[in-house]
């Protein structure tokens, strides 16, 4: 399986590909068939199967919520039994099958905005082909979304941070456990509370933190430093807390260190 990330025309695309045992029209059915798509794909699918034809998305946990436009498509592109493109509320989902030998090579070529958030993305398309080769018949080993998630932080650099062009800096993680579990780490045996400095997992190396100015248990805290303010801002994200770390004034410098803080962080969200 290979993986690819690039930027194109201003939004995200990620390229993957799996090469498969089973001739394309076996595949084809496993990716178009409702009966097949729920064994491997992450959400109920419905397809009107025809150029412009409709896709609706349902998740298990609540079945009989109303069809949110989120979680509705249509059918940009149908040529069965090869390819076939739809939508996802703003997101593209291209399927192409591509015949090789007795078997065939599945290409998934995605297109979003959310850039941090391609890890999540990879690995949870990862465990989805597992899950979709063990649909076709085949025995595939269970691998853990955590290491699979922080392999792809790796590879599309997403643990780097970015200086501004004020001079402040930020980073945008995407995080494998819900926030709380994210704070109960940074605050360890400390307590954050206005006016009092904050628990030493939310300081980078370097830094002499004034007292915090603004704590929301599991979503923010905030301090000044000499030149500027730090905050930590953690939300909801893809599988886990999304943190957006920035730091104002001339703090290019303190890149590395912030960085060191936040993937010791999420290592131990790992184990």
């Amino acid at each position: 399986m290979t993986e690819t990330l690039s930027t194109e025309n201003g939004r995200t695309v990620l390229r993957m590909q799996r090469a498969l045992r089973h001739p394309v029209e076996k595949v084809w059915r496993a990716i178009t068939e409702p009966g097949q798509l729920a064994g491997w794909f992450p959400a109920a699918v419905e397809l009107d199967l025809r150029l412009d034809g409709a896709v609706t998305f349902t998740f298990e946990e609540d079945p009989g919520a109303p069809v949110d436009l989120e979680n509705g498509g249509v059918i940009r592109a149908y040529e069965p039994p090869h390819l076939i493109e739809y939508t996802w509320g703003v997101e593209v989902l291209r399927w192409e099958l591509v015949a090789a030998g007795d078997g065939c090579t599945l290409h998934l070529t995605a297109t979003y905005d959310d850039r941090p958030g391609s890890a999540s993305f990879s690995g949870g398309w990862t465990l989805c082909f597992d899950a979709l080769e063990r649909v076709l018949g085949d025995t595939v080993p269970e691998r853990d979304y955590a290491v699979l998630h922080e392999h792809f932080v790796k590879a599309y650099g997403l643990d780097q941070g970015v200086v501004l062009d004020d001079g402040g800096v930020r980073f945008e993680r995407q995080l494998v456990r819900p926030k709380e579990v994210a704070w109960a780490l940074l605050t360890g045996a400390e307590s954050a509370a206005v006016g009092s400095p904050p628990p030493a997992g939310f300081v980078a190396k370097g830094i002499d933190p004034g007292a915090a100015t603004e704590v929301a248990e599991a979503e923010c805290l905030a301090y000044a430093w000499s030149q500027g303010v730090v905050t930590w801002a953690l939300r909801d994200g893809n599988g886990g807390a999304r943190l957006v770390l920035t730091q104002t004034g001339p703090a290019a410098g303190y890149l590395d260190a912030w960085r060191d803080v936040i993937e010791n962080l999420a290592a131990e969200l790992v184990r």
